[in-house]
């Protein structure tokens, strides 16, 4: 089965948990040539956006997206990036 649109990044998120899915078909391409290449800095980018999506200290590495994609919309609402 092909990856895409819409699909979990991973196994289900346990309650309390956010579900990373994959915008289209590239992006999950994307993460799987990353998780072989960096398979632990890959695996803790997936904790972090499961646990805590929103962090608030921004560091060298982990900084708001800007411009046009700072915001997007999903179902109807724009929402931070």
């Amino acid at each position: 089965m092909s990856v895409g649109r819409g699909n979990r990044a991973a196994p289900p998120a346990p309650d309390g948990h956010w579900e990373v899915r994959f915008a289209d078909a590239a992006s999950a391409k994307g993460w799987e040539n990353l998780a072989q290449q960096a398979r632990e800095n890959t695996y803790r980018a997936w904790v972090t956006m499961r646990t805590h999506p929103n962090p608030t200290i921004e560091t060298p590495r982990h900084h708001r997206l800007k411009g046009s994609l700072a915001h997007g919309t999903h179902r109807g609402q724009t929402c931070e990036q």
